[in-house]
Order: structure tokens, then sequence, then C-alpha cells
């Protein structure tokens, strides 16, 4: 007959395992369907074990400079089983943690398999076996995988995104193919762990879509780093080599990496689990979803990179909280993806939130725009870390933020500020009347916001503002 539940999730990932927490808060009784492991790519191939591996680059990168802080020069030597090793033990200790969360909060986890064989029913497969789970409310929380391009060869040196933080040793010569988000980290992690490193995007720019600015500052950045940056370009040809591939690229450039990463985007995890069968609309390959993360089908919801938009973890995890209070009588849930705040964890971080300049203006509407360097300010100078700048773009007549930018140590840290301001409808002036502890490098924000007001402290009066 199958288990009866208030709330099923087929899927453990973000969307999946925050959405059953917040639903078993509300005194549901939930199931996760998972196939692999929950907290899904992102704490078990992507977010957290790329962050992890990017610790280990940024103390190599501090070892290296040893002699500006005062030490005797350090020789850095990676070890990459050492530093993977490491990786997996903060992975299985947070997907330990969230297993243990579950458990205190009665969720029921039931792996394998899951496809929808009717509204409210989730057949779940494993070792040949076959379960039913029936539920009042269903969220499909199935995720995304990586993207692949014909042009390269299936060999053990050639990657996808999900995979490349479970090699098995440090690549000589990395070749990034994409240089959207996941490239761009990839490229910085490797090249501080001391591989060469090429980088190619197919489109004009590496991450295209966000402020012109400030991605040429952080392009020089990265060649600064001596990573071989080819924008407008693609891979033409593949040919293994015996010390490992020849690759042509259309600018008829001709390189010898040793790895490939393909990190060229995502695909919706949307086949084979029922969704045709039960009439549930899609486009393209992903889910369509109303406001309140419902579908057209009455009792089930979708969330997380499978209804496409933001594939970022905390868009999923808010995604995944509003379908469990909505799916559970809580009428006034819905999502508002205006001040989502998004990242590239490059060395140093660039973060954002809002629009690019180019958006703002291309909205016809008076803008003020205000810059601030990380090289004026006291923290920045104490811990040695100078490269970078915050940039706010604001209306010119209602003072309210349309989009902000910052390139530079804890970036993702210091946008949550301004997101807090955007999504609260606060003018800039709110941000300079708060006082900022100090030293930090959140007076940087302070003082950009000062900037946009001609009221700077730490930058000459004719760069306060443009």
């Amino acid at each position: 007959m199958g288990e009866q539940y208030d709330i099923a999730f087929l899927g453990g990932g973000p969307a999946g395992y925050q959405g059953a927490i917040r639903a078993a808060q509300l005194g549901a009784k939930v199931a996760v369907v998972e196939e692999k492991f929950v907290g899904g790519v992102c704490l078990n191939w992507g977010c957290i074990p790329t962050k992890t591996v990017r610790a280990s680059a940024e103390v190599a990168r501090t070892l290296r400079r040893a002699r500006e802080y005062g030490f005797q020069p350090v020789e850095a030597v990676p070890n990459i089983a050492a530093i993977l090793a490491r990786k997996q033990r903060v992975v299985k200790a947070l997907r330990g943690s969230i297993e243990q969360l579950f458990q205190a909060r009665k969720i029921i986890l039931i792996e394998g398999r899951g496809a929808l064989i009717g509204p409210g029913k989730i057949e779940v497969q494993k070792a040949g076996e076959a379960n039913l789970v029936k539920a009042g409310k269903v969220v499909i929380a199935t995720g995304s995988r990586p993207a692949g391009l014909p042009v390269f060869p299936k060999h053990p040196r050639v990657f996808l995104a999900d995979e490349m933080l479970d090699i098995s040793y440090l690549p000589t010569h990395l070749l990034v193919v994409g240089g959207g988000a996941v490239g761009v980290e990839m490229a910085a992690i490797f090249r501080e762990l001391g591989s060469e490193v090429t980088l190619v995007e197919a489109l004009d720019s590496i991450l295209p879509n966000d402020d012109r600015e400030m991605v040429s500052s952080l392009l020089a950045i990265l060649q600064r780093r001596r990573i071989k940056v080819y924008p407008g370009t693609t891979v033409k040809s593949v040919a293994e080599s015996e010390n490992g591939f020849h690759v042509l690229l259309s600018n008829e450039a001709e390189i010898s990496p040793d790895t490939i990463l393909q990190a060229v985007g995502r695909r919706f995890n949307t086949e084979g689990i029922g969704l045709e069968h039960l009439g549930i609309r899609m486009e393209r390959g992903r889910i369509l979803a109303n406001r309140h993360m419902g579908t057209n089908l009455p009792g089930h919801y979708a969330a997380g990179d499978v209804v496409g938009g933001w594939l970022l973890a905390h868009v999923a995890f808010a995604e995944g909280i509003c379908a469990a209070e909505h799916a559970l009588g809580m009428e006034v849930s819905w999502m508002n993806y205006r001040t989502v705040p998004r990242c590239v964890f490059s060395i140093p971080e660039y973060a954002a939130v809002g629009v690019s300049e180019e958006e703002a203006q291309a909205k016809k509407c008076p803008i003020k725009v205000a810059r601030f360097p990380f090289k004026s300010l006291g923290m920045a100078q104490a811990i040695g870390e100078l490269e970078g700048q915050v940039k706010i773009i604001a209306h010119a007549t209602s003072d309210r933020i349309l989009g902000a930018h910052i390139l530079g140590p804890h970036g993702a840290d210091l946008i949550s500020e301004i997101a807090l301001a955007m999504k609260e409808g606060l003018p800039v002036r709110s941000i300079m009347e708060t006082i900022h502890t100090h030293p930090t490098l959140s007076e940087a924000v302070l003082e950009t916001a000062q900037a946009l007001h001609g009221m700077a402290i730490h930058v000459p009066p004719d760069r306060s503002a443009s």
C-alpha cells in the first residue's frame, strides 16, 4: 500500500532538505526521496567542496606571501590527496548533520530513485525493489546536472564540473572551458594550487551577464595571476597526445593541457520522473512554476534548479521553504527574486545584487554611481588584500539602490547588507547613517554610500561619484 505522508520531497538537495525541515517545523509528516546523498550537488560536489578546496588554495597563496607578513619564505607544496581528503571530511560531516536534523525532526529519508506514477504517488526504486510513497502534497526538487560538449572525448582526464574535485592528481596544465561562475572559480583555485591554467569562453567576456567594469577588473586580476583567458573563443578540435591533449582553439591558438574541465552550463533533471505522464507543464526541460512554486497540477510543487532561473543553492533554499509553506496552507508565502545576491568565489570574490550599470542605464532612469577601492581601506591594508572595489548604483532622485557589486575580500559576505537594504526599499542614506565597526571590510560599503552623497572620507573629492 505504501506509507502516507502529508508532504513528500522528490530530491534531497538544497530545495528538498530545507523545504522538508520547514515542513516538519509546521507539524507535517514528511518524507524525502533521494537517489544519492542528502545535500545534493551543492553539499556533495559543488558549493561546499569547491569552497573547502578554495580555502586550501588561499592558504597556499598566503604561504607564498609569507615575506609580506614578516616571515621567512615558506615553500608551499600542495598535497592534492590531503586537500581532497579534508574536503571529503567536511562534506561527510555536514551530510551527517543534515541526517541528524532529519532524525530530530522525524523526517523519513527514503533512499532510491523516485518517479511520480500518479498524483501524490512516488515509486522509489532501489536494488531492484520498489517502494510506494503517498503524500497529500509533493515537491519536485530533482536538481540539475552538468552539461558537456561533443567535441571532447570520454577520457579520465576530461571532467564535468561535478567531477572535478574528485580528481586524484594536480593538473600540470588545466584547460577550463566556460567562463561562468564555475569556470572562473576553478581557474582561480587551480592556479593558486600551482597548475598552469587556460580559460576559454565562447562569448565576448567572462561572466557575460555581470557589470562590465567589475568584470574587466576581475579579468585583469586573473591575468596578473598568469591565467590565460581567451574570450570569444571556442574549442575547434581535441586530440589525445602522449602527455594529455592537443587542443586547437577557434583563434587558431594551439595548447597542450593534460586536463580539461567542461564548465558549460547545466541540464535539468526532469527526464524519467513521470512529469509528462502527469501532464506537468515544462518549457525547454524546466518545470513551470508560479510564484508560490506551484505547478499546473494541484498539490504538486517544484523548487530548485528544476524550475530554471537562478541556479543557485541559496535560491533553492528559499524556493524549497516557500513551496513547503504554501503547500501546508501558508497562502502568503511567495518568491521575490528582485534582490537575489550572487557570488563568484574567485580569488578575490565577486559578489553582486540587483542590476549592472549597463542595465540601469538601459532603464533610462536617472542614476548615480559611486565606487570605493579596497586599497583605501584600513582593514584591507592591515590584512594585505588591496585588490578590488565596491560599486553601488542608485536612483538619482529616490536614493534607492538599483544594484551593487563587490570585487574583493569577503565580497560574498559584504553583499548581504546591501541586499537587505534593497529588499526593504531603504535609501543609500540608511547605510551611510548606520555606524559601521572599525576597522572592518564593511566600511568599504559605508564609504561607497557616503561617496554617493559626496561625503566619502577616504577618497579625493573628484572620485566621490560619477
